[in-house]
Order: C-alpha cells, then structure tokens, then sequence
C-alpha cells in the first residue's frame, strides 16, 4: 500500500491501540462541533449523549462511557477490511485529519448487508436518527483550522485508488459543503436525505441534509 504524500504533512494508518483510537475520536469530536456550530446545527447533541461528546480543549478527561467506546474501536483498527489513515502536521506533531475507508471485497451482497445492520454502535447513540441521517457510511474528519488544506482532497483521492484496485465500486454521504470534494473525485449524488431535527428534539427550522454518493470502478 503506498500512501499519499503532502509538505508539510505526514500520511501513517492509524495504530490499532486505544492511543490511536483516542486520537481520531478527538480529531471527530472537534470537527462536529465545529460542523454544528458554522451551521446552528443540533444533529451532533441528538445523536450522542453528553457523556460521549468529550470536549478536546483543555485537560482532557475522558468518562468511563468514552473510555468504553475507545475500547470497543481498538480493534476495528486492525480489521483488514479497515483502512484508517491519519495525517499529522510535521512541524507540530499534531493529528489534524483522518479517514476510515471500509471494503467489502469477497463478500457476497447478503453478507454485506448482514454484517452493517448488525455493526456495533453505542447503547446509549440515538440509532434510529443515525439511520434516518444516512447511516454514518464513511468516516472523513479533518480539524476545523486545518480544512481548505487540501487534506480531505488527499484521504479521498487514496479511498478511491484502492477502490480501483479491489474493482470495486464506492460509495459515501456527504453534507452539501462537503458534496464537492466527492464529485471532484467522480463520485455521483444518487439521492438527497433531509430530516427534519425538530422531529427528534431539535429546535424549530433545524434541518440536515446530506447527499448519498456512488462512484462506479475506473
């Protein structure tokens, strides 16, 4: 596997330990609150609970609800079928972006289908508003003073090129500020998810909406 390069930056998997776990949770947590923020948005407060939203500013003390959640992606970080790539700034050694690439090659659809609606999620998660949102396919965080960067443009371009390599087709959701960085790469918006928060809790005129994706194999 060759991984993309960028000045500046440097491109690695993410370890398969509660380390590198705990490192992408941050990277995740600040990226959606800062999402929510820019868009008066509430969708991050009715997913997840308070206690597995840990704020990464300041002294960072993780609840045992959050410690049990790094726990349970550890190993998920080491599933071959798993692609987990983390880019960190050289010149701080800071993680500023990652993404989580799954594939399905060798797996008939039955199986495929199968295997998602019984993937592990939270207890205490809000799963059918998950559902309603898309279903959280792909994972692509990069933090909020290091976005318009370039970053996310690489961790898709690599997703891609492994796809073309299985022969696989590849698919995605994407928020509409993000849709571009998708289409670029010859992704092809299918359809249009827009849920209504208020339904779930939400103040008054709090929509989501997020496009779902499909890239056929070069």
């Amino acid at each position: 596997m060759v991984l993309p390069e960028k000045p500046g930056f440097q491109v690695s998997r993410v370890p398969a330990t509660e380390e590198g776990a705990r490192t992408i949770w941050d990277i995740e947590i600040a990226a959606q609150n800062d999402s929510n923020k820019k868009n008066n948005s509430s969708i991050g407060e009715l997913l997840w609970p308070a206690h597995l939203q840990r704020k990464v500013e300041g002294p960072k003390r993780a609840s045992d609800g959050q410690d049990n959640e790094i726990r349970r992606m550890t190993p998920m970080l080491g599933d071959p079928k798993n692609i987990y790539l983390l880019i960190t700034e050289e010149a701080t050694n800071k993680p500023v972006a990652f993404a989580w690439w799954a594939h399905s090659k060798g797996q008939t659809t039955a199986q495929w289908a199968e295997g998602y609606s019984n993937r592990y999620r939270p207890p205490t998660m809000n799963g059918a508003l998950m559902d309603a949102t898309g279903g959280d396919l792909i994972q692509l965080y990069v933090l909020p003073n290091y976005q318009r960067q370039g970053l996310g443009g690489l961790l898709v371009a690599f997703g891609v090129h492994e796809a073309d390599k299985l022969g696989l087709p590849a698919y995605n959701e994407a928020s509409p500020e993000g849709l571009g960085l998708y289409l670029k790469h010859r992704f092809k918006e299918v359809d249009r998810v827009t849920v209504d928060s208020e339904l779930w809790g939400g103040p008054k005129g709090d929509f989501n909406s997020y496009g779902l994706l499909y890239r056929e194999a070069s």
